[in-house]
């Protein structure tokens, strides 16, 4: 009798190792918060650096050719299909409505500011772009991982003027160091 008690008591342990080992509590890997923590600063890293680089953007504008700066309506996304709450990226995005009358349209803004997005790191994306449209068209830039679309409005007056600005920043790692 003892020895089926022994047998007993040593099944009852080895399904609780056999449960411990496989519910990870043995496991010496860190937890994925810490993970998370790490694409957390990832994300605010980017998020910074597109801010910066669309206020300079931006900052192209002169105020006596603006008629409307309307303010950045981009934000962080999950990069996944599946729902997952990381990767994340971030997108910047703001537009900038030229006055009717104004000196230059928005192509011809478009145009002056292509040397000096160059100057800034941007390089010209053509395979990011595609024929135009009936009222507008769309030109990319790369600089390192991020991509820059400068969307275009080509409709006439009364039409708003408008240009269109949109970073794109990297994708969060999903395995951080």
């Amino acid at each position: 009798m003892v020895q089926l008690n022994t047998r007993a008591a040593l099944a009852v342990v080895t399904a609780g190792v056999v449960l411990f080992v496989l519910s990870g509590c043995g496991s010496s890997e860190a937890p994925p918060a810490e993970a998370v923590v790490s694409q957390e600063d990832q994300l605010q890293v980017f998020v910074e650096q597109a801010d910066a680089w669309g206020a300079d953007i931006i900052a192209q504008a002169p105020e006596e050719e603006a008629k409307a700066i309307y303010e950045n309506f981009g934000g962080s996304r999950q990069a996944g299909a599946d729902y997952a709450e990381w990767p994340q990226y971030y997108y910047w995005a703001q537009g900038v409505d030229l006055y009717p009358d104004g000196p230059r349209t928005p192509t011809e803004f478009a145009d002056d500011l292509e040397p000096w997005l160059e100057d800034q790191g941007w390089v010209r994306n053509l395979d990011s772009e595609f024929s135009p449209g009936e009222e507008s068209y769309v030109r990319g830039y790369v600089r390192g991982r991020y991509s820059l679309e400068v969307e275009v409005y080509t409709v006439t007056p009364p039409q708003a003027q408008s240009l269109n600005f949109t970073i794109v920043t990297p994708d969060t790692d999903q395995n951080p160091q």
